[in-house]
């Protein structure tokens, strides 16, 4: 076995970890968001706001799929 392997190895666990963030980044990258939206900290639109986030981040729209691109098919609910 190479020598080079845990070292590899090691860099890919950790370039594999770099694009994990923790929940006050996302949190903060929430707040920083409804922010630039105009939402005032402490008000229930805020609060919405966040929570639209929040769910957003979770639950992508379903934008890739046929139709998109030329030569495809529009989708069923066109």
């Amino acid at each position: 076995m190479p020598h080079w392997t845990p070292l590899a190895l090691a860099v890919l666990i950790v370039l594999g970890l770099s694009g994990c963030g923790t929940a006050e980044d996302l949190r903060r990258m929430d707040e920083a968001r409804c922010q630039s939206y105009g939402f005032q900290a402490g008000t229930p639109d805020f609060a919405a706001c966040l929570q639209r986030e929040s769910l957003a981040r979770r639950y992508p729209p379903p934008y890739w799929g046929p139709g998109l691109w030329p030569g495809y098919p529009p989708p069923y609910w066109r």
